[in-house]
């Protein structure tokens, strides 16, 4: 600040207004501080008692979470390199006491908001880091203004002074409460710009990054002007009034181009902004997405109104949303087990269907002006054991973050608090746990929410899942609703004394009988004006199936599909009809089902027998594509033109309704079904699943089958040149690089769960042309064949029951018989394995393949064949460990090699050379 200037003074600033802006700051931060907060705010905070805080979280948290202690410290950095500038004010007017108080208390509630959401505050901790280093060394300049202040000054300049730094005080409270308001639920429609600085600011509105990034030019020019104001103390009075002129046309000039916009660039931001979103969106699902459940709908969507209208249902779906009680964490503590419901019924009542109505009804309802201010958001998981992804609680958790951020992808606070999540310090590829939930937390904050949740019994965490679900509840307002048997353990935490929580809502068969009656009467009527139970029948029979349900909607819709499968007689429909005592349960419809079924030729047979398999014990979940050619493999006993049809269309016609296909997923229909058929209960059934040995050797026959007759017998690719040439090393000295790791069949075990992953594909390392087309385009299932195989043998071997058995459990010997004969059709799998970086083992299927021969009598065609095919096993293990030990570097960069290894020292080689095989020669 000089000293030595003009007496008269640039009218740069509007004398009628001292210091305008601290006051206006003020008042912003007293209309946006939240009625819930107001309680907590200290308009008398000082740097003392704000230092303090801090000081006790990092002494508090010193042994525990060192994120806590690391946010402090980024505070603390923050308040000792700003707290000067109140100093360096003080010399020029008056300073108030409310200017200091309310500014730091409203530091200390943004501080306080934020722990509750601890990977936020990291973020905003970075951000507070990048300020203190941008703004100007305060302590310095106020030493220095403060040995010059003895000096004669005109004390009008020094008020235009003060009203110039109090743009910097005005730009740090902006940004105080737009992160203020990430943090809890304002007014719906709350602006990010709540201070109007002059009357260019238009109504435009840009995300926080652009904001913090506007925000970091001002603190630039602010630090430059103020060091050069402050440089010497004897200063021209031209320099100054044209230096301070400059400053405060540059702080005008950017409002202006920050505020200014055409429709063009409006599309474009919006662009970005979404872009943002698909980004954390990408980041929350991780590696593979997960699906919410196939919302099949039910042919008879009114069939659910007995539930929508229950009192219970209604009383907790009605409770107002209030804002005031949502930033309340006391309130939210107090009454949390009041907004979580119960609903819980037996196996097939259809419970399912009536959360898909609830979440309808929810999404319906939402408008409803008198429910709350901001219409309340509803997210669905509906878990299912026959799918590993989905029946993980942290998949959970990720899809219905990924729904309430697609929900609210406009609105401003939560595109703030993804802008927060997107800075560059230390941001995974993908969400871990602790991530999930914080940020779940933070949308469940923000909005009023609904959380529907089904099947919670398939959950492989139910108590992992119901105390994160808990500690959402506790920090918010959300509502939630869960389905469930009537056998779930409800964790004590759920319970309130001197009330009635938990709330449950039991429904038994008196429930939903009306709406089983009014589904099966008008479809059974239907099918009776339309021929299926012939020209004339009683149709008294109909009032019966009703109540022959006992409350499973399941068992009536199986029982529907059934009568309607073309395997039956116009006959055999009504004598169903009139025997339906007979089928009563799941079970006895199931078994009815299956001894339909058997009817079909014996390809159509095999084709269901195979589909239940692959569904009940795959290694890893296969694409409809895939399942397709598994399900169309080679088999001697399959005539030519059997698989004309679309077999995946045809399957829930070909299996009676047991199957559904719905979004290019492959599923049961219900998991009781796959429960059935591994029960012992089914294992007269020609379709049984109970033996599981002759599951995984007829599943590993099938990959076998696909390798030897379906995969083209030549390379996957075109070959690539051998650079350099290879020839086995006369040393013996093993040509692995860093590149090479295990295999991979030994993380496979035959122990591990059905469901286990295969490793993802890798992309190449070379950029892929755009005319490039993958290897395996046309063979959907040659990764699983090629990459599981191996694991169905052991799995096969491993579980393989009393010898009487191995008339099914030998299934894959004529298949590995056939496979282990083409050296042609070794080779192409050898190098699909390399392509998809799992280089083939067999070590461990060498064993007990050769223990089953003290097992089969030799003379017997099997015994022969088992033989034979153990010699050529252990020959190809041994190559295999010769090919990994020597070439595994080398075919990891190239796969095509195994095509070009001219092995022969005066004998066979074992890989056949590709050139030859053209010419005719060898192999």
């Amino acid at each position: 600040m000089s000293s030595q200037t003009e007496t008269a003074d640039i009218a740069m600033v509007d004398s009628s207004l001292a210091y305008p802006l601290f006051d206006e700051a003020i008042q912003a931060i007293q209309n946006t501080v939240l009625e819930g907060h107001r309680l907590q705010f200290r308009h008398d905070a000082d740097t003392s008692l704000l230092l303090d805080e801090l000081r006790q979280v990092s002494a508090c948290n010193g042994s525990g979470d060192r994120r806590i202690v690391a946010c402090s410290r980024k505070f603390t950095l923050f308040v000792r390199a700003f707290a000067p500038y109140f100093d360096i004010v003080s010399l020029c007017v008056d300073l108030r006491p409310e200017w200091i108080g309310w500014f730091w208390g409203l530091v200390r509630l943004v501080f306080k908001v934020s722990r509750d959401h601890q990977l936020f505050q990291e973020k905003l901790a970075d951000m507070l880091e990048r300020v203190a280093h941008i703004i100007p060394p305060y302590q310095q300049i106020y030493e220095v203004c403060k040995r010059n202040s003895s000096d004669s000054r005109v004390k009008a300049e020094e008020y235009h002074l003060a009203a110039l730094m109090s743009y910097v005080y005005v730009d740090l409270v902006q940004i105080w409460l737009e992160l203020y308001l990430i943090f809890c639920r304002g007014p719906p429609g709350t602006c990010s710009r709540i201070l109007t600085l002059d009357k260019t600011q238009s109504a435009l509105w840009r995300p926080l990054d652009s904001r913090f990034s506007h925000l970091e030019t001002r603190l630039a020019h602010h630090r430059k002007w103020l060091e050069k104001e402050t440089e010497n103390q004897i200063q021209a009075y031209a320099d100054v009034a044209q230096r301070r002129k400059g400053y405060l046309n540059f702080l005008h000039r950017r409002s202006e181009v920050h505020s200014n916009g055409h429709s063009e660039q409006e599309e474009h931001r919006m662009s970005k902004r979404l872009k943002r979103v698909e980004k954390v969106q990408n980041w929350l699902l991780g590696a593979s997405a997960v699906d919410a459940g196939n919302r099949s709908q039910s042919q008879h969507p009114k069939s659910c109104v007995w539930f929508l209208q229950s009192t219970v249902y209604c009383r907790w779906k009605v409770q107002p949303f209030d804002r005031t009680s949502a930033n309340d964490k006391d309130t939210l503590e107090n009454n949390w087990q009041h907004r979580v419901l119960f609903v819980q019924a037996k196996v097939g009542f259809g419970k399912t269907f009536i959360s898909y109505a609830v979440t309808d009804d929810l999404a319906a309802e939402a408008e409803d002006p008198d429910l709350c201010e901001e219409p309340p958001a509803t997210a669905f998981f509906h878990f299912n054991r026959l799918c590993s992804e989905s029946s993980h609680p942290e998949n959970a958790f990720r899809t219905m973050a990924c729904q309430l951020l697609q929900i609210h992808r406009h609105d401003r606070s939560t595109l703030d608090a993804v802008c927060l999540l997107l800075r560059k310090t230390s941001f995974r590829e993908h969400a871990i746990t602790d991530e999930i939930m914080e940020f779940l937390s933070l949308l469940l904050r923000q909005h009023p929410t609904f959380l529907v949740v089904d099947g919670i019994d398939e959950c492989s965490d139910i108590d992992g899942f119901l105390a994160s679900l808990a500690r959402l509840c506790r920090g918010s307002d959300t509502r939630a609703i869960v389905f469930s048997r009537p056998n779930l353990k409800i964790p004590l935490e759920y319970q309130k004394w001197a009330s009635d929580a938990p709330h449950i809502l039991p429904l038994t068969s008196k429930h939903n009988t009306a709406a089983i009656g009014h589904h099966v009467l008008e479809d059974l009527n239907r099918m009776a004006d339309q021929g299926f139970f012939g020209i004339s029948m009683d149709r008294r029979l109909i009032s019966q199936v009703a109540q022959a349900a006992d409350g499973e909607f399941l068992w009536a819709s199986m029982l529907l599909k059934f009568l309607q499968s073309p395997v039956l007689s116009s006959e055999e429909r009504v004598a169903i009809l009139q025997n339906i005592q007979s089928l009563t349960g799941l079970e006895s419809l199931y078994l009815g089902m299956l001894g339909a079924l058997a009817r079909h030729p014996q390809h159509e047979k095999r084709i269901i027998t195979d589909v239940f398999r692959w569904l009940s014990f795959p290694i890893h979940r296969m694409c409809s594509a895939a399942l397709r050619a598994a399900l169309s493999t080679y088999s001697p006993d399959v005539p030519e033109g059997s698989h004309a049809t679309d077999i995946i269309a045809a399957l829930p016609e070909l299996t009676c309704g047991l199957i559904q296909f719905t979004n290019e997923t492959i599923s049961f229909v219900h998991g009781s079904i796959r429960d059935y058929l591994q029960s012992p209960t089914s294992q007269d059934s020609e379709f049984s699943l109970a033996d599981e040995s002759s599951v995984h050797a007829h599943l590993a026959a099938r990959c076998l089958s696909y390798l030897a007759h379906d995969v083209p017998k030549r390379p996957l690719s075109g070959l690539q040149p051998m650079s350099p040439p290879i020839v086995p090393p006369s040393s013996g000295a093993s040509q692995r690089t860093s590149a090479s790791v295990d295999s991979g069949y030994k993380s496979l075990s035959s122990s591990d769960g059905d469901n286990h992953a295969m490793p993802p594909p890798h992309p190449s390392p070379r950029p892929n042309s755009i005319r490039t087309v993958p290897f395996d385009t046309h063979l959907p299932f040659l990764r699983y064949a090629a990459l599981c195989w191996p694991i169905h043998l052991s799995r096969a071997l491993s579980l393989s029951p009393s010898p009487c058995h191995h008339t099914t459990t030998l299934a894959y010997l004529p298949a590995l018989a056939a496979f282990l004969s083409s050296r042609l059709a070794l080779t192409a799998w050898v190098e699909a394995s390399f392509r998809y970086k799992l280089p083939p083992t067999l070590t461990r299927l060498v064993g007990p393949l050769s223990d089953l021969k003290g097992e089969i009598p030799p003379a017997s065609v099997q015994g022969k064949e088992l033989r034979l095919v153990v010699g050529e096993m252990r020959m190809l293990s041994e190559r295999l460990v010769g090919l990994k030990r020597e070439f595994e570097g080398v075919l990891r960069g190239n796969p095509s090699l195994v095509w070009q290894m001219d092995e022969r020292r005066g004998g066979e080689a074992y890989w056949p050379v590709w050139e030859d095989v053209v010419r005719g020669v060898g192999a």
